[in-house]
């Protein structure tokens, strides 16, 4: 979801909430669970670039030729498809280069997820 599609279904649900009935425990949890998602969003939203940028450095480091060009000309929202199309590519490529370079893509994308969990970890 889109961070406006979110923030959409997060005024919906706290709406609701807000509603006939609003002392019930289901609308309490559901306000809840709204200020959760608002809370996580605004961290996603404030570290986004910061991850993006420090990921991307990370790929230029070890990505060269076609496959660098292809990533740095991603757009934020085709990043994912990119590396995505780019590991099937990989596995399709004989020899040991091609092995190591996914490794090292997918060792990346793992970093990426531990430091987006550690930033909405730390969110307040």
């Amino acid at each position: 979801m889109s961070s406006a599609e979110v923030i959409q279904a997060l005024g919906g649900a706290l709406k609701d909430a807000a509603g006939p009935g609003a002392g019930d425990e289901f609308r309490r949890s559901q306000a809840l669970s709204g200020y959760s998602v608002a809370r996580h969003l605004a961290a996603e939203v404030e570290f986004a670039p910061r991850l993006e940028a420090d990921f991307r450095r990370e790929l230029a480091d070890f990505l060269d030729g076609e496959d660098a060009a292809r990533v740095a000309a991603a757009e934020p929202e085709r990043l994912g498809a990119v590396l995505g199309d780019l590991l099937a590519e990989l596995r399709e490529r004989p020899g040991e280069d091609a092995t190591r370079l996914a490794g090292r893509l997918r060792a990346a994308l793992r970093r990426l997820c531990d430091r987006e969990i550690a930033a909405l970890a730390d969110a307040d």
